[in-house]
């Protein structure tokens, strides 16, 4: 038998190194890539494009030309006032195409013409320009200047004082953090499982057996969990840098966010939460030997990990400072998942960080040690599932 960590390197290379060359890596890699230039695409015509309205005034109603242009940009939309000779002239252009919408009459309550319906910001925009109107017209009747009454009603209003400034940056702060959530339960979830298959496929062709000839169970493990965590890592690079600048170019991500401090954090409970897992789930794999038979082992794992990351996302989302997702950042088997999140938005504290790291280590050097040790007992093993009673028992070798 080999010693040291020299085999285990070499496990973690050629792990490494066939997972990347492969297919289902590159491909899959490229095809999220491409739908996040599509979406960074689809985002950039959005934000480019601005809803336009042609409306057509004649008669009185074309004292509406003003209160129309200032209440458009207020919905978003570019407006042109396009006055017309009359209102037969108008409704032609209506039904050419030219216009979207004739306005006539009385500016207070005005005819509207349009070829359907109007769109919904027009509209609105059209009754705020009417109300402006009438309202105006209201108050000069009474001996009131308009512009006087809107000159008070500006300077006043409440004084709002808070205890805690509000963060301008808490949108971006969650929106990582929930990204960072999910990338690292995508990534644990697919690449634990590829630990899992690995083992079952080495156990069905008999290929474990040459290899533990020369390194021991526990190398193999380790090289194992070692290099196709990197893969997933290398992935969850690639895609969240990849995610990133898509946010940036979109405009919804800007410097200053908490961007090192969240991806720094992502990494480093990846690599703890990664290593729990995989562990995990190589010893689950080692109990059977078909690959028909992989999936009963994993779902209490895989359950266990769904339930727990849709009730943490859901108080992360509702009160990430609440009870309920503190303490969840806090078990070891959920705080790789969720404890990135709560630092992106700021409110884990500093002792609660260092509690849920120790707390996590301290977990998975036990299940390491528990997860060895039944791998050890089961990946000679094969034909009818080996129970876990048997595989916890003493190791051979």
């Amino acid at each position: 038998m080999t010693g040291g960590l020299r085999p285990v390197g070499l496990i973690a290379r050629r792990e490494f190194a066939s997972r990347v060359k492969g297919r289902a890596f590159v491909f899959g890699t490229l095809a999220v890539l491409v739908l996040l230039g599509v979406y960074a695409a689809v985002l950039a015509t959005i934000a480019s494009g601005e809803d336009t309205a042609r409306v057509g005034v004649t008669g009185p109603a074309t004292a509406l030309t003003g209160p129309l242009e200032r209440a458009a940009p207020t919905e978003g939309l570019a407006l042109t006032v396009v006055p017309q000779p009359d209102v037969a002239a108008g409704e032609a252009a209506v039904r050419a195409g030219d216009l979207d919408a004739l306005v006539g009459g009385d500016p207070a309550r005005p005819r509207v013409f349009v070829e359907s319906e109007p769109d919904a910001a027009l509209e609105r925009v059209i009754v705020d320009a009417t109300t402006s109107v009438a309202r105006d017209g209201y108050l000069s009747g009474r001996g009131v200047d308009p512009a006087t009454l809107d000159a008070v009603v500006a300077e006043s209003g409440p004084v709002v004082v808070a205890a805690e400034p509000p963060d301008p940056q808490a949108g971006q702060r969650l929106g990582l953090g929930l990204t960072g959530a999910f990338l690292l339960f995508f990534s644990i979830q697919s690449y634990g499982a590829m630990v899992a298959q690995g083992v079952v496929e080495e156990k069905a062709s008999r290929v474990v057996e040459i290899v533990l000839s020369s390194v021991r169970p526990w190398q193999l493990l380790l090289g194992k969990v070692l290099g196709i965590g990197a893969v997933g890592l290398l992935q969850l690079v690639i895609l969240g840098g990849a995610g990133l600048a898509v946010a940036g170019a979109a405009g919804v991500l800007t410097a200053g966010a908490g961007v090192i401090t969240t991806l720094v954090s992502v990494l480093v409970w990846y690599l703890l939460g990664f290593a729990l897992y995989a562990t995990i789930f190589a010893a689950a794999g080692s109990l059977v030997s078909r690959q028909e038979d992989t999936q009963s082992v994993l779902s209490p794992v895989t359950i266990t990990v769904l339930l727990g990351f849709v009730v943490g996302f859901n108080l992360l989302t509702s009160d990430p400072r609440g009870t309920g997702i503190t303490v969840l950042s806090l078990l070891p088997p959920f705080s790789p998942l969720f404890m990135p999140a709560r630092i992106a938005l700021g409110v884990a504290p500093a002792g609660q960080v260092v509690l849920a790291f120790v707390l996590t280590v301290a977990f998975t050097g036990a299940v390491l040690a528990l997860g060895g040790r039944i791998y050890a007992n089961s990946v000679l093993r094969t034909g009818a599932r080996v129970s876990l009673r048997e595989a916890l028992g003493r190791a051979r070798g």
